[in-house]
């Protein structure tokens, strides 16, 4: 099961900071520097500093990015990437859809702007907070291979039980009925189609031909197996000639199951640690552990089910998961601490603490 953590920004209009940082304390990255990349992926990207004010984690930019099309037929749409310098976030951003994974941005073409004739330009811009010189572009567009469909992800309406994205594609996940279940794919898949009663959509957004990340949400109300399906598509494909754009199938197998709880309710802490723990079909699961512990994994087999995770890293809250026990079987769960200065350009010496768990359910 995946958790998708992205952020999608899309705002129309923004006040530029004004004031330009003095040349003395960032040289390399002062207002008017440009950088630009090739247009190998079919389009070529520069990113122009238009302003900037105060000093490292307190100061901010404006970047401005045009895209061209520097192939010989017409583009229907176009992704920039780039990596945030050290510190660096973005705040807001327009005439494009941005998001970020990590320290990695991307943008994704807006309706009204991803259609470029060859030789043709358009423009976007974002407000980062923190410094950094002009970042390095990557860009590609629709008219050689397909772009590299905006975000993976988008954020799946709030309150799911569980989320999916891309990289699950294939996977079988277990709901309770009940739960619900949030799909975060690429703005190039079609909404997804349901096989069976047992899951009953609640919304979805986004997806082709919006250009924005697809985002559905479902309800499990029934027991039974149920897939999901969805694939990609392009403008291109629906022209004379067509392009050969491959196509890029997505399923997601989904086992719901209606177990009653039978209120026996077992808890286990970090002095549990990688001993064995019996429960019987029906039982809760409770894992508490310190704030500085990652949510557990637990082995996708459906012997065991997340209800609900709170706390953990980087919460700074105490960790507290349920599981409830759906089938007979033998599972097991682990996590590990974590510290945010093992995320630092050079990390610390923070030692990482392991916890796992294995578990016998008995029917």
């Amino acid at each position: 099961m995946a958790v998708s953590r992205r952020s999608t920004l899309a705002v129309c209009g923004i006040v530029a900071g004004t004031g330009l940082l003095a040349a003395a304390v960032m040289t390399s990255a002062v207002a008017g520097a440009a950088a630009s990349t090739p247009g190998d992926g079919g389009c070529r990207a520069t990113a122009r500093i238009d302003s900037q004010w105060g000093t490292g984690a307190t100061g901010g930019q404006v970047v401005s990015v045009t895209v061209t099309n520097t192939s010989a037929t017409t583009a229907t749409k176009w992704t920039v990437t780039w990596t945030l310098g050290t510190g660096q976030r973005v705040v807001a951003a327009w005439n494009a859809a941005v998001s970020t994974t990590g320290t990695t941005v991307t943008a994704v073409n807006a309706s009204y702007n991803g259609v470029l004739a060859p030789a043709a330009s358009t423009t976007f811009g974002a407000q980062l907070s923190g410094l950094a010189p002009a970042p390095a572009l990557s860009c590609g567009n629709d008219t050689s291979t397909p772009p590299s469909s905006g975000p993976t992800s988008a954020t799946p309406p709030s309150g799911v039980d569980v989320t999916v994205t891309q990289a699950d594609n294939q996977r079988t996940v277990t709901l309770l009925v009940g739960q619900t279940l949030g799909v975060a794919l690429g703005p190039d898949f079609l909404p997804p189609t349901v096989s069976g009663p047992g899951l009953a959509q609640l919304s979805t957004s986004g997806g082709y031909p919006t250009g924005q990340p697809l985002a559905a949400s479902y309800h499990a109300v029934a027991a039974g197996p149920v897939d999901i399906t969805t694939r990609t598509d392009y403008a291109c494909l629906h022209t004379s000639p067509p392009c050969a754009l491959p196509t890029t199938l997505w399923t997601l197998h989904v086992n719901v199951v209606d177990v009653p709880d039978t209120g026996q309710t077992i808890t286990v802490t970090t002095a549990d640690n990688q001993s064995t723990e019996r429960l019987r079909v029906g039982d809760t699961l409770v894992v508490s552990l310190p704030s500085a512990y990652l949510p557990p994994r637990t082995a996708a087999n459906g012997v065991i089910v997340e209800r609900d995770v709170v706390g953990g890293y980087p919460t700074g809250q105490p960790l507290v998961a349920r599981y409830l026990a759906t089938a007979a079987g033998q599972t097991a769960m682990s996590t590990t601490t974590d510290d945010p200065c093992n995320h630092l350009p050079t990390p610390c010496p923070s030692p990482v603490l392991r916890w796992s768990l294995s578990i016998i359910v008995t029917a």
